[in-house]
């Protein structure tokens, strides 16, 4: 009886990872035919040391392979996938630095194409056409506890949920997402602006 009931629960086991492989691969398989995109966004960084959390919201521009935009009031952040501009608009100032596709700056090919392979996946959450996949670092590659990622029926990543050693959570949200808008490289590379004060930690 113990044995039948260890099979099942093995049997269980590799079902559950199989789905969450083939869940991992069609998102991959849909974001492969993805050249661009834009959405709306919201960021939310929930910490122990804050009462309550720190919420970002605005606009979001992807493109391939690591060209992003995130437009929020007062404030632009730009990067070629090379170099970063912050451009703080009420005081015309613009810090530049370099790029880092860690797990704060919201990479999508990282997310998508390079934490499956270093993690052990699992679905934790399926309904309403949302399926949740928790993603475990197996190495020590990847310097975050675990991440959460929603995917929704068109096989779109929504909301990313990763939690930190410090149990930080770092959650990023898309909706109205929008693919495929022929947005040009000169989008992603900031245009300077009169007597901005320009720090280059470059």
């Amino acid at each position: 009886m113990l044995v039948k009931v260890l099979f099942i629960f093995l049997i269980s086991i590799t079902l559950s990872a199989q789905s969450a492989d083939v869940i991992v691969k069609k998102i991959q398989t849909k974001f492969s035919a993805v050249e661009d995109l834009k959405a709306n966004f919201t960021q939310k960084i929930i910490s122990e040391l804050n009462e309550s959390p720190i919420t970002l919201s605005g606009k979001f521009y992807f493109k391939k392979v690591e060209k992003i935009r995130i437009e929020v009031s007062g404030r632009n952040i730009i990067s070629d996938g090379i170099t970063i501009w912050n451009h703080d608009q009420k005081n015309n100032k613009v810090i530049i630095s370099t790029y880092d596709s860690d797990y704060t700056s919201f990479s999508l090919n990282e997310i998508i194409n390079s934490y499956p392979k270093l993690c052990d996946n699992e679905i934790v959450e399926e309904q309403s056409g949302i399926s949740v996949i928790r993603l475990t670092p197996n190495e020590d590659q990847l310097n975050f506890k675990s991440a959460l990622i929603s995917i929704n029926k068109s096989n779109m990543i929504t909301k990313v949920e990763i939690t930190d050693f410090n149990n930080m959570k770092f959650i990023f949200t898309l909706d109205s997402i929008e693919i495929n808008n022929n947005l040009s490289n000169q989008f992603f590379s900031y245009e300077s602006s009169e007597g901005a004060e320009i720090i280059d930690l470059r």
